[in-house]
Formats: C-alpha cells, sequence, structure tokens
C-alpha cells in the first residue's frame, strides 16, 4: 500500500473553499501537477512500493519532519495558523469563527 502525498494542487476542488475563505493558500504550497502525475507513476511502476511518497523535495523534508520530530511540526503549523488568522485570512468565513476566536480575532 502506497500513499502519494502532494501538498496542494491547483483545481476546481479549491473554488468552493476560497469563495467561503477557507483557502489553503498561504499554508500550503502549490505543486505542479505533473510532478504529482509524475510520482504516481514512479511510484505504481517502482520495482517495490514504497509506503510514502512526497511529490516534492520540500514534501519530503515535511514528511520526516513529522515523523521524526512531530512536536516541532505541530508547533510550526499552530505558528502558521495563528500567522494566517492574524493576517485576516479567514476573517470573512463563518465556519472559522471557532478558530479567529480562539487566536483572539473574533468579528463580532
Amino acid at each position: 500500500m502506497t500513499t502519494v502525498y502532494p501538498s496542494m494542487v491547483l483545481s476546481p476542488i479549491h473554488d468552493s473553499t476560497r469563495k467561503t475563505g477557507l483557502s489553503l493558500e498561504g499554508v500550503s504550497r502549490p505543486e505542479p501537477l505533473e510532478g504529482v502525475v509524475s510520482a504516481v507513476v514512479a511510484t505504481v511502476t517502482a520495482r517495490r512500493a514504497p509506503r510514502d511518497v512526497a511529490t516534492t523535495r520540500r514534501g519530503r523534508a515535511e514528511m520526516a519532519l513529522a515523523r521524526h520530530a512531530p512536536s516541532l511540526a505541530d508547533l510550526i503549523v499552530l505558528r502558521t495558523v495563528a500567522a494566517r488568522v492574524a493576517a485576516g485570512a479567514f476573517a470573512k468565513a463563518p465556519l472559522a469563527e471557532g478558530l479567529r476566536r480562539r487566536h483572539g480575532r473574533d468579528n463580532k
């Protein structure tokens, strides 16, 4: 069993989250579709199937960090989300009300 982990691929699937103010932009870096397809093809044609596959060098580093230093990875994610909330990234998203409140950014 192999799992391929692209960070984010720009596609219409993200249109609805962008419209609701919950975009991943600024949290995840978009990866080119060609790179993701190449990773999938390399995985399915590998002599021995790898367990987890990141689609970029950065993705491999992030996966290693999460596996070997989960507390540090958690801290990085928390700081990234806090910075996005402080910058107003989720200000117009009703679904993010609790997130904004926890970060002292309630719009009410």
